[in-house]
């Protein structure tokens, strides 16, 4: 979507999240969670993704979220307004819409194995993600949130699982699963 409509990501992304700063600001928030994304890696091919080693930005998404990250850090720096950054990667969980048109990859997957359909896997399906189960996610917001950790504060942190799998591995494994539960 960034691609085809890169004004748009811009204004919702980079001045939405302008206005939620300097609402903290005049209101003297104590701390400020944030949605990051992995997407601010690029074009890195370092794995594990670690936070200070970043690529390439592919995308006008991807630079609202590094725009984001920096500007958190200027707030802090100028304002004096603690924040705590979370670069979700692929997340999934119940009730993901398969027919969005950005529909993640593992309700798409799983919808056309119930509908007896292919599957189909971009290149040789060798390409790697790391994918996190929502319930993960909010932990790591509460988390965030309520830590009394000093050092936490002020960082970006990866919210994922610490485990890859191929394209290939995770169509398989939903195949399975599926298989083994007789839905399919």
């Amino acid at each position: 979507r960034s691609i085809n409509k890169p004004l748009d990501t811009h204004n919702s992304n980079v001045n939405g999240f302008m206005n939620m700063l300097l609402a903290s600001k005049e209101n003297v928030v104590q701390r400020f969670i944030f949605a990051s994304s992995s997407s601010v890696y690029g074009d890195s091919t370092d794995s594990p993704k670690v936070e200070d080693k970043l690529g390439n930005l592919l995308s006008p998404y991807a630079l609202t979220k590094r725009v984001n990250e920096n500007y958190a850090k200027i707030f802090q720096d100028c304002y004096d307004l603690n924040f705590i950054g979370l670069r979700y990667f692929n997340v999934f969980g119940q009730r993901q819409d398969p027919a969005g048109p950005y529909a993640a990859v593992i309700p798409l997957w799983i919808k056309r194995f119930l509908d007896n359909e292919e599957v189909v896997i971009n290149g040789d399906g060798n390409i790697s993600r790391d994918f996190c189960y929502v319930k993960n996610v909010v932990q790591a917001n509460i988390l965030a949130a309520v830590t009394d950790n000093k050092e936490a504060l002020n960082q970006v942190f990866n919210i994922a699982c610490e485990r890859s799998c191929t394209l290939n591995e995770l169509a398989s494994l939903i195949k399975q699963s599926l298989e083994a539960r007789k839905i399919i």
